[in-house]
């Protein structure tokens, strides 16, 4: 796990490292950076797994540093002096929030339990890969049973599908919808295109609709009718590539 502290106090740093040493991770990569400015440099060059990050830091906050990112999400572990950020630090999804000077077991603790987060979503992605390798190819239309009619739909026409319980509500670009008595999960294996990605937990978005991505509010794509579909911070960085193949 590649992991960079962003502390302007050196002791803060050093502070960080001698906890990093003792937690037991193995394979553990470690730079440090002073600033804002050197932090973006060391997130551009070295991709790190975890940020370690002060928040008062100069003239300037470790928010500019995830402000600036963004929609790139990093993991985020905030160690600060200043007990006001709390609310803020977890708009921005950080995994916990330590008050300096720390306890070297809080630390240790929050490391650990990011590891095994950053550990799972890795998991995750290697599937994606791999079901992405072996789907099977994507029908032109599929059947939608619902309890009156069978309704055979060109799958390109549907802009969104939200899950709902064990139910999923389709959106087509004619404005109809259709509600259908099967999981999200289920029609996500049969709509296997590469342009039908799930942004979001309750969301299968066909991204053919997409007008624009919003990075306000965690982000959130535009599709027609000003329909907004959010979307989760483990997407973003999938969502971004996509665009990049357009």
């Amino acid at each position: 796990m590649k992991i960079l502290i962003v502390d302007d106090e050196k002791i803060a740093r050093e502070n960080c490292r001698m906890v990093l040493s003792l937690s037991g991770i193995n394979e553990l990569i470690v730079r440090e950076a002073d600033s804002v400015a050197t932090a973006l440099k060391e997130i551009e060059d070295f991709s790190p797994d975890l940020l370690l990050l002060d928040i008062q830091l100069h003239d300037k906050t470790g928010f500019d540093i995830l402000q600036t990112i963004a929609p790139r999400y990093i993991p985020t572990i905030f160690i600060t002096a200043y007990n006001d950020f709390a609310l803020k630090a977890f708009e921005v999804s950080a995994l916990d929030y330590l008050l300096k000077p720390f306890d070297p077991s809080d630390l240790t603790s929050a490391i650990l339990k990011a590891h095994k987060r950053i550990q799972n979503d890795k998991i995750l992605d290697q599937l994606d890969v791999f079901r992405q390798q072996f789907k099977p190819a994507e029908p032109k239309r599929i059947v939608l049973n619902t309890a009156d009619a069978l309704h055979i739909v060109i799958v390109d026409d549907i802009t969104y599908c939200l899950a709902d319980g064990a139910y999923t509500h389709f959106f087509f670009i004619d404005r109809k919808s259709i509600l259908v008595s099967k999981t999200l999960a289920h029609f996500e294996g049969i709509i296997s295109s590469d342009h039908f990605i799930r942004t979001h937990q309750s969301y299968l978005v066909n991204m053919h609709h997409v007008t624009q991505f919003d990075k306000r509010n965690g982000g959130f794509l535009l599709l027609p009718d000003n329909v907004e579909v959010p979307v989760s911070s483990r997407k973003k960085e999938e969502i971004l590539n996509y665009f990049k193949t357009i």
